[in-house]
């Protein structure tokens, strides 16, 4: 069988390393499951700035729009005079429009430098035309037939048609700039596309990437998608994963290191006094603790050893003071009863009758005194008892029948002292004497019980004990005894002597009452002066 040292190492090392394991599935599992949708959130974050800045572009190309749209409602232009307000614009910043026309009720779109051409059919032009409440409309993504780039146009209904019926402006807008808004995202290295309404989501492999989308305020059908790998979104969780379990394991080598300086400097000495106690507490008295280890552990064990030493000797005292207390209750009044008794009997003429109470009474207190010792064979306890209810027996004639049967090898063996009159006592007082008639049996039985036990069985024929009473004998919460028969005071005695060894079961039945005592038979002659041997 290995040591107890090699038990410990070995289950340290089992316990660490499964323990790294749990923690280190645990946290990849609870960090994959965060992790990534945090990454994913803040991602998705970035796309959406990236669509409020496409958003406020065009929201700015919007605002001149509106601008050049509610001149009409202020003056009266033509349409020559309505280009040079357009071209102001387009001249202020030539990055921001392709081209400025006005576009006819009818549907031809005019240019101070191009040709015109019908829109009259495009899709755009088609919506403003339904709604007449729309201030602009937004096309799909367009070429420029003037310089063959990406636009988008938006068509912004004026405030007041033009005499020449002009209705809209028609602005090209490059998509070079939003494009490259859009396309350079590179959180997490993913990639990003400006798309139009018309254009189908790209397709994605769910088990590896992700699809962020959002969509533009300001360009009703259009989105922003940016597509990113999971991998990519996981990266930083696997980095700290090999960090935590390179701290795990640098953790667990020094705890490990920790565990075997205790074991050698503070948990052998204790293993060693638990053991020490644990004997003690099975009964061996003469064991003491060994005094080793550190300077706490031994003043920790002699301080043990002086206690132990100090609680059997106030153990010895309370347990004679018990008895001498016990009594103390019984001797006062049964003394003054039988005297009174024996008295009648005098003055009655039953001389012999008064001889037989007399000696009773004197064999009744020499065998209850027993110079003082604790132990006394159970042959002298039942002559204890055999002259208590003799002596009972005249005074209460309820008591008709009393038998005692004892194993005659069981004689000789020791028990404690005033362990049965208190029982007898108790089952006389409460349970034969409210009899009506001279009907009450009280037996006493004796015999070997299992695991080397005594056991005492103290039985009536009388009164029944109340349930509540009788629950409270068997739980140990019954106090009434302390002040009356001594109930609590045997049970009590009984856990002392025998080290908690001993048993004390009450049963009633409307025809039988019993108290049952078991006891640790003990071994070896009859020794008043100690019961180690047991």
């Amino acid at each position: 069988m290995r040591s107890l040292k090699t038990q410990i190492v070995s289950l340290f090392l089992l316990i660490s390393i499964t323990l790294i394991g749990m923690i280190y599935v645990a946290m990849r599992l609870e960090m994959t499951r965060n992790v990534l949708p945090i990454n994913t959130s803040m991602t998705q974050q970035m796309v959406d700035d990236r669509a409020n800045q496409i958003d406020g572009w065009f929201g700015e190309r919007l605002s001149e729009l509106r601008l050049l749209a509610n001149l009409p409602a202020q003056r009266t232009y033509t349409r020559a005079q309505f280009f040079k307000e357009t071209d102001a614009v387009t001249n202020f910043d030539l990055d921001n429009y392709v081209s400025l026309r006005l576009v006819s009720t009818d549907g031809v779109s005019h240019s101070a430098t191009y040709p015109d051409f019908s829109v009259k059919n495009r899709d755009y032009y088609r919506e403003m035309q339904r709604t007449p409440a729309k201030a602009y409309t937004v096309s799909n993504l367009l070429t420029s037939k003037e310089d063959r780039q990406s636009i988008v146009i938006i068509l912004y209904r004026l405030a007041k048609p033009l005499a020449d019926h002009t209705a809209y402006i028609a602005a090209a807008v490059p998509l070079t700039k939003v494009e490259a808004l859009a396309h350079n995202l590179s959180i997490y290295d993913g990639s990003g596309e400006l798309l139009g309404g018309e254009a189908k989501a790209p397709r994605i492999d769910p088990q590896r990437e992700v699809l962020l989308s959002t969509r533009l305020a300001q360009l009703p059908g259009w989105k922003i998608n940016y597509i990113v790998q999971k991998a990519d979104l996981r990266e930083s969780t696997q980095q700290m994963m090999r960090l935590l379990l390179v701290i795990a394991l640098v953790v667990s080598g020094l705890l490990g290191g920790l565990l075997l300086i205790l074991w050698r400097r503070i948990v052998h000495p204790l293993v060693g006094l638990t053991t020490t106690m644990t004997r003690i507490q099975a009964g061996g008295h003469d064991i003491r603790a060994t005094v080793e280890g550190p300077q706490e552990i031994q003043t920790l064990a002699t301080t043990f050893n002086t206690m132990l030493a100090r609680v059997y000797e106030n153990e010895a005292k309370y347990r004679e003071a018990s008895i001498r207390v016990l009594q103390g209750q019984i001797q006062p009044h049964f003394l003054y009863n039988t005297l009174d008794t024996i008295q009648w009997q005098i003055l009655g003429g039953e001389a012999d009758a008064a001889v037989d109470m007399l000696e009773n009474l004197s064999t009744f207190f020499r065998k209850g005194l027993n110079h003082g010792q604790e132990l006394i064979s159970l042959r002298d306890e039942l002559a204890h008892v055999n002259s208590y209810v003799k002596i009972q027996t005249v005074r209460f004639p309820q008591l008709a029948h009393f038998d005692v049967r004892v194993a005659a090898d069981l004689l000789d063996q020791p028990v404690m002292h005033f362990i049965l009159q208190p029982l007898v006592e108790n089952a006389i007082n409460h349970g034969i004497r409210p009899l009506k008639q001279p009907v009450g049996r009280l037996t006493i039985r004796a015999e070997r019980g299992t695991d080397a036990t005594l056991v005492i069985t103290v039985a009536n024929n009388g009164v029944p004990i109340a349930p509540a009473v009788l629950t409270a004998l068997n739980d140990g919460s019954y106090r009434e005894g302390r002040d009356g028969y001594g109930i609590y005071n045997v049970c009590h005695r009984l856990q002392l002597f025998y080290n908690g060894h001993a048993k004390l079961r009450f049963r009633s039945q409307p025809d039988l009452t019993s108290v049952q005592v078991t006891v640790p038979i003990i071994k070896g002659e009859l020794d008043n002066e100690t019961i180690t041997d047991r």
